[in-house]
């Protein structure tokens, strides 16, 4: 067991982390252990033969079904099975303890809203005139908007996050990654009759009912599934009306209906929808300066009438207290369906996927965080998607050229209306200036974007060991936007027009090649190197204050180059997978905020630019074994060090700072056990813990706003049936050690409003579960 004895030099080799180092190895001396250790003790002989080595990972990240050990792209795959067993109940928990992956809130996109970010590149703003970089799919459909992608793992049968470029096989604009998710299909065997209903209660209240339920209609030919969920938490954050903040009041539902009218076509209509009205995000406010000019005068005119000041009186008495009284509220609904049509012909597999989605939300929140009107802040999108894809798959020359080819279209109308009352600012500087003064303002963003896209990939099989893989995608995207500034009452919304209406259009168009070489050395060894062109395209600046601010942004492109390792070893008792990235971006998009003075007032404005050059580096090492059958432990390290080449000379931006949302080590270590309690149960446990380093969640890095280095402890311990059906019961717990820690936030200390805020991630919770299974 050499690794052990070398426990230092393997921790020196990550990075003097000689602790994980240590954690590793032994994980890997005990995988490596000779096989009379496990396969021939009592309590090997007492657990399913099954439970004894690794399953085999089935991903489709190529459009058609493979072996994840065979598929020369980095991917963490997790099943639904284990999203339970993790307790993960969404993606910003996925997000949370998958390396390389973040999932942050924005500060201002109400309670469903998130930005995801893979291998240092995502989205900082959710605004709907910003394309994400990371692309998200469901079931092949293509999500949009960034205001309702914090999905809930319902009917679940498995996640994909793929690193790096996707853009050659996954729709538009997934320069960073793509996350595949794909649900439970209805089953139409004749003994395909099944279901389940759960019941989950623990902290703030927490109360969730879930069922699911599959029919099969006619033997093999049609059948239902169905599936529920309402969710309900109290909130673990407070704003001084009392009034719950960071709390959960929704219902989910999926349906899906399968026809087989012949033995070589299939259709499966979807429908899902999500309804919700919830608090905002649990937000601190963390530190005020009021010797800005604007906040000076303000609170000049405050104390000389005999009112109150806002200055750090109003910061937060604890992580999870906001002393806001005003309005706070995050509404929404959110639905789609789409129809799958699946046909066997002579030439291969043909496949047909028509959607629509429909977002609708509003979100009102006091983000000064006082009982003082400075700022009120209004949200309302109403977003709506359109996509068609048609693909045609097959093999050729006798089987060794698999390919698939296809061509996209995608269209989305989105209203995007942002309104601030500032009614205390307004009555200071009325006074001051001696005439009306008016601060209240209301964006509105009219988008319609359209997407034309052609693609083509194929695996050709050089020799018996050797693939060539090559792929092409044509992207041909039409932009609009149309923008107008208007007055703003809280109770009327919009009023008189401010600015005049303005609009911009362009097209952006973009051929990316994807080369990939791999070898497979065993029929458990594989490696592989690939280059990737990525883009997203150019847009127009949501965030202007005027039309001079109404600037056009280019395109986003990188290459990026990839070379891995996928491995099983000791009768596959031992999975090894690694992988090393380099991206090299050109005109990298980032929207700065900086202060400009109207009216002899500093106000915060924003412009969004590129970066002409952007390196990313790093890698991923993930291990896998089971020392003894029903034990399984895990070890995953994310590596990422992202830094900007060359900067604009006039950008706020620098060479020296750290890129948002982008942890530099991420690692994760889990240990499950299953066995053997009686002829009906067997006991699971799993115990997780992922740490992540220091994390910039502001673009220009404000210390205000930088997460220190965290660890997250999470447990599960289950009694569950070993036929699979029956009752099921749970307890578990995550963030067992109570860290505080935050996922986003926003400031302008230095200028204007003179504030920062953050939004705090739950504390410690527990809770216990029921289920029966049928």
């Amino acid at each position: 067991m050499p690794c052990c004895i070398q426990t230092a030099d393997c921790g020196q080799a990550l990075n003097q982390r000689s602790r994980l180092g240590r954690i590793l190895c032994w994980l890997l001396a005990l995988a490596v252990l000779p096989p009379a250790w496990g396969a021939d003790s009592p309590a090997a002989r007492a657990v399913d033969e099954s439970s004894a080595r690794l399953e085999e990972i089935v991903v489709t990240a190529r459009k058609r079904e493979e072996n994840l050990q065979q598929v020369p792209v980095s991917i963490a795959a997790i099943s639904g099975t284990e999203l339970q067993t993790r307790s993960l109940d969404n993606l910003a928990e996925v997000g949370q303890v998958t390396p390389n992956f973040t999932f942050s809130r924005t500060g201002n996109g109400g309670s469903t809203a998130g930005l995801v970010y893979i291998r240092g590149v995502g989205q900082y703003d959710d605004l709907s005139t910003f394309d994400p970089a990371v692309g998200i799919y469901i079931d092949g459909v293509y999500f949009a908007g960034m205001q309702d992608n914090d999905l809930d793992m319902l009917a679940i049968e498995r996640l994909e996050i793929l690193r790096g470029p996707q853009g050659t096989l996954f729709g538009k604009n997934t320069d960073g990654g793509a996350i595949n998710i794909v649900t439970r299909p209805p089953n139409a065997a004749a003994d395909g009759f099944e279901g389940r209903a759960r019941l989950t209660g623990g902290s703030f209240h927490r109360l969730d009912a879930l069922a699911d339920l599959n029919i099969p209609l006619v033997t093999d030919r049609a059948a239902l599934q169905m599936a529920v969920a309402r969710e309900y938490q109290g909130g673990y954050g407070q704003d001084a009306n009392g009034s719950p903040m960071g709390n959960r009041n929704r219902y989910v539902a999926r349906a899906a209906l399968l026809l087989k009218p012949a033995d070589d076509v299939s259709l499966i209509l979807r429908l899902d929808g999500t309804t919700y009205n919830e608090g905002d995000a649990a937000m601190r406010l963390i530190a005020v300066n009021p010797s800005g000019p604007l906040l000076s005068a303000f609170n000049s005119y405050q104390s000389a009438h005999g009112l109150l000041p806002y200055d750090n009186r109003w910061a937060s008495p604890s992580d999870f207290a906001w002393n806001g009284t005003g309005p706070n509220h995050s509404r929404g609904t959110l639905w789609g369906t789409s129809l799958t049509v699946n046909w066997q012909n002579p030439w291969g597999a043909f496949k047909s996927i028509s959607a629509y989605r429909s977002t609708r939300l509003k979100w009102v929140e006091d983000v000064d965080g006082s009982p003082i009107t400075e700022l009120d802040y209004y949200k309302q999108v109403d977003h709506y998607q359109l996509s068609q894809e048609l693909q045609q798959s097959g093999t050729s020359f006798s089987d060794r050229l698999n390919w698939v080819a296809g061509l996209y279209f995608f269209g989305e109308h989105a209203e995007d209306t942002e309104g601030a009352d500032l009614a205390a600012l307004n009555t200071a500087f009325s006074a001051l200036f001696g005439a009306p003064f008016d601060a209240n303002f209301c964006q509105c963003l009219y988008i319609k974007n359209e997407s034309y896209a052609a693609y083509a990939q194929g695996t050709y099989s050089l020799a018996e060991r050797w693939h060539l893989t090559l792929g092409a995608r044509y992207t041909d995207d039409h932009k609009r936007v149309e923008r107008e500034r208007r007055g703003f009452d809280p109770v009327t919304g919009p009023g008189a027009l401010l600015q005049p209406f303005g609009s911009m259009s362009d097209r952006f168009t973009q051929a990316s090649p994807r080369l990939g070489l791999d070898y497979q050395w065993t029929p458990d060894v594989m490696t592989y190197v690939s280059v990737a062109q990525g883009f997203k395209s150019g847009g127009f600046n949501g965030r202007s204050d005027s039309l001079l601010d109404f600037n056009e942004y280019s395109p986003e492109k990188v290459w990026a180059y990839e070379l891995g390792l996928r491995s099983d070893w000791r009768d596959k008792r031992l999975r090894l997978n690694a992988t090393a990235f380099f991206s090299d971006y050109k005109d990298l998009q980032v929207a700065t905020s900086y202060s400009k003075l109207v009216n002899g007032v500093p106000v915060p404005l924003t412009i969004v630019e590129n970066i002409p050059k952007s390196h990313i580096s790093g890698g991923e090492l993930e291990l896998t074994a089971v020392p003894l059958p029903g034990l399984k432990l895990i070890g995953a390290l994310g590596i990422t060090h992202a830094r900007y080449a060359e900067v604009n000379a006039t950008s706020q931006v620098t060479t020296a700072m750290d890129f948002p949302n982008t942890p530099s080590v991420t690692y994760n270590l889990g240990a499950e056990y299953k066995t053997p309690l009686t002829d009906q149960y067997a006991i699971v446990g799993r115990v997780d813990y992922t740490h992540k380093s220091a994390i910039e969640t502001d673009l220009l890095n404000s210390p205000l706003l930088r997460q220190p280095p965290y660890g997250l402890l999470d447990a599960r311990l289950t009694l569950d049936p070993r036929s699979g059906k029956g009752v099921s019961f749970s307890v578990f717990g995550t963030n067992l050690t109570n860290e505080h820690y935050f996922t986003g936030g926003a400031t302008n200390y230095d200028t204007s409003l003179g504030w920062a805020f953050v939004d705090m991630a739950p504390p410690r919770e527990w809770g216990v579960t029921a289920e029966y299974r049928f």
